[in-house]
């Protein structure tokens, strides 16, 4: 027998067209009289609350302003499903914050607001230039940031002193890491629709279908992330951190080795949802990055040697052995080198112009590049020293946040389907 929830989401599918219609006409029409009854009308009930087809269009035109999307009707229309989906969701964290006292406060969204600004580069005044430029509906953005620091307050007060990370769980972890040193890693991103009924599953699918085309389209991944992922991870801009093979779901773990930072996967079907992911960059576990050496430099530069350049590399050579370091390099070849000769001081080997890093990136202390063309004449690098990049294990205490975190995102997710089982749903339309 299908559950309230169920049969809620195949009346929806039902009635599908209706929505769509009236979503697309409350953003592109003008309102007369009718209209305004229109999009007043019920999109759903979540329990006791009401979400209206102003509502789910307001959030729409959220949704397409905020990630890159490029705006037409048919967009709209493919993506209302899933927003009316997060609407939905969101109602239910912000029941369940209220019914624990769960508060928001003006310096909670003051806050976050600050923190939008920041990590989207728009400078102080920015949040509110971007909803005027778009003309969004600034309280119904507020509601949907309302209901994130709800939910996020509700996890961590309800769910994180649950949370308990023993000591042979992070010997195991470190052990695991430890083991796959030298071996891939991984920066994943994902955006994840949860699947929790055979009813909801087509419709799902093509909502993913379609987001993986807006972003192959050039839409903005973490922006998709952040408005319809339902991973804890959509806070984030869907980034998962670090991974290494055995930590993601199998079918996730199979396409990483063949994809290359930037890339984005097809839909993977996982037992609980459908993920999109991209691959934000890779590296080898536990092993340093070359670019990260730090090379203390110094340069001779040669402006004029005459016909023959080869007897001054040879004068060069010689005082180079007789040298003790750079700056007694750079006191034996001041009589016959550039003014413009001297000490570079230290960089990091990824931050050099190519020339330079090319020159001298398997020079260790006190060795010499070859000769590299400068004005009408050459120049020599000498490195002074070198200090190698190091990767050490990660700390208990990390790895003990990084496992809690996992764990908490798991829990997170139990939570809201257990909410969505027992609430009463009803889509009107």
């Amino acid at each position: 027998m299908l559950n309230r929830v169920e049969i809620s989401s195949i009346r929806a599918v039902l009635g599908a067209a209706l929505l769509f219609a009236a979503v697309v006409g409350a953003l592109i029409q003008p309102q007369s009289p009718a209209r305004g009854q229109e999009i007043m009308r019920i999109a759903a009930v979540v329990n006791d609350d009401v979400i209206s087809i102003y509502d789910l269009a307001a959030r729409v035109k959220i949704v397409v302003a905020s990630s890159n999307l490029r705006d037409a009707p048919e967009l709209r229309r493919q993506i209302a499903p899933q927003v009316l989906r997060t609407l939905v969701d969101e109602y239910l964290q912000t029941q369940e914050a209220a019914r624990l006292d769960i508060a928001v406060t003006e310096r909670d969204i003051e806050f976050t607001i600050d923190q939008i600004e920041q990590k989207r580069g728009m400078g102080e005044g920015g949040f509110d230039k971007f909803v005027r430029t778009h003309r969004l509906d600034r309280d119904a953005l507020l509601t949907q940031i309302r209901a994130e620091i709800a939910w996020t307050k509700l996890i961590r007060r309800r769910l994180n002193s649950a949370i308990s990370v023993g000591e042979d769980e992070i010997d195991e972890a470190l052990a695991r890491l430890e083991n796959s040193r030298g071996q891939p890693e991984y920066r994943v991103a994902e955006i994840f629709l949860s699947i929790e009924s055979t009813a909801q599953e087509r419709e799902i699918m093509k909502t993913a279908e379609n987001l993986l085309t807006q972003l192959r389209q050039g839409a903005d991944f973490r922006g998709i992330a952040r408005q319809f992922s339902q991973s804890a991870t959509s806070a984030v801009g869907g980034d998962i951190g670090w991974v290494i093979l055995g930590q993601l779901p199998v079918e996730i773990d199979t396409i990483l080795p063949a994809m290359a930072p930037g890339d984005i996967s097809d839909v993977v079907h996982t037992f609980d949802g459908v993920h999109i992911i991209k691959l934000i960059d890779r590296r080898t576990v536990l092993t340093a990055n070359p670019l990260d050496s730090r090379l203390h430099l110094a340069q001779l530069i040669v402006e004029d040697f005459g016909a023959d350049s080869e007897p001054v590399l040879e004068q060069i050579r010689l005082l180079h052995a007789q040298s003790e370091n750079c700056p007694d390099m750079l006191r034996q070849t001041a009589n016959f080198t550039s003014s413009q000769s001297g000490d570079l001081g230290e960089l990091r080997l990824g931050d050099m112009p190519q020339e330079l890093s090319q020159a001298v990136q398997d020079l260790q202390a006190m060795q010499l590049s070859a000769p590299l063309p400068f004005g009408r004449g050459f120049r020599i690098l000498m490195v002074c020293s070198r200090v190698e990049a190091e990767v050490e294990l990660p700390t208990r205490e990390s790895m003990r946040r990084d496992i809690g975190n996992r764990r908490l995102e798991l829990q997170a997710r139990r939570y809201l389907r257990d909410l969505r089982r027992t609430a009463f749903v009803d889509f009107r339309v």
